[in-house]
């Protein structure tokens, strides 16, 4: 995290907490356990390691809200996905399959070239001509016309864990990286020795706001956490995350959405 956290902030968290703490559970048993799968270390959306991150946050504190205990595991999402499919966890990051909850965060996908190569991204279709480097499952997440274009491209690949999308475009194995832009940006204070980083990204938006949701196995417990998301939107829970992670917030609004009311 960069910087500390001003003393309004900081109040702001504090009752936040307060609020947390003394809102009831929504109908669940105190503690109960549920096993959740959400995605892997991509700062500052998740970080493992430390437990701590804004996607990590809303999950957890949602599923507290809603009365019960989560298990977390974290792992790529076609990964996570295939234990729903098998039962190893109650509920995984997915935008298909299973009982889907509301969208608890929008992530803003792009195209990133180096400025330096003088690329034009005017449209998905343009991707076709070029090297592209996504992240996992970029198919099932942005729309008919990327998942068409990758199927196509000769040239195009997924990789886990992200930062290597970032280690392919700034060694010109790739043209263009495909990534959440406060990942990419993130990733690159993290790139290593001998991995250049100072060249200027380019970041095309072709792409809509990527809505993320929890698809769960049991329909209460999916309709539970879309209860407790309402409930930490209406307390300001995602614009103090804004805040204490310092995302970027243009033309007034984070640069992650809330759920729908």
């Amino acid at each position: 995290m960069k910087g500390i956290l001003s003393t309004r902030t900081g109040r702001r968290m504090a009752a936040l907490l307060y609020v947390l703490l003394s809102l009831p559970a929504l109908g669940a048993e105190p503690g109960l356990p549920l096993r959740v799968a959400i995605g892997e270390t991509k700062a500052p959306y998740v970080m493992a390691e430390e437990q701590r991150g804004v996607e990590y946050e809303l999950v957890t504190s949602a599923l507290q809200l809603a009365g019960y205990q989560p298990q977390v595991s974290f792992a790529p999402n076609k990964r996570a996905q295939e234990w729903l499919a098998a039962g190893r966890v109650d509920a995984a990051i997915a935008n298909d399959g299973g009982y889907l909850s509301e969208p608890y965060i929008a992530y803003q996908n792009m195209a990133i070239t180096l400025c330096r190569r003088q690329i034009r991204l005017d449209s998905v279709l343009d991707l076709g001509r070029y090297r592209v480097a996504a992240f996992q499952n970029a198919q099932r997440f942005l729309g008919p016309d990327y998942a068409a274009m990758a199927a196509g491209n000769p040239d195009y690949v997924e990789q886990s864990p992200q930062i290597t999308v970032n280690r392919l475009l700034y060694t010109g194995r790739t043209d263009v990286a495909v990534a959440d832009i406060n990942v990419f940006l993130q990733f690159n204070d993290e790139l290593g020795p001998g991995i250049d980083a100072q060249p200027a990204p380019c970041p095309y938006a072709l792409f809509p706001p990527t809505p993320y949701r929890l698809a769960f196995r049991d329909a209460v417990a999916r309709d539970r956490f879309n209860k407790a998301l309402r409930l930490l939107h209406q307390q300001g829970f995602y614009e103090a995350l804004a805040k204490r992670y310092h995302l970027p917030a243009p033309q007034g609004r984070p640069s992650f959405k809330p759920p729908a009311r």
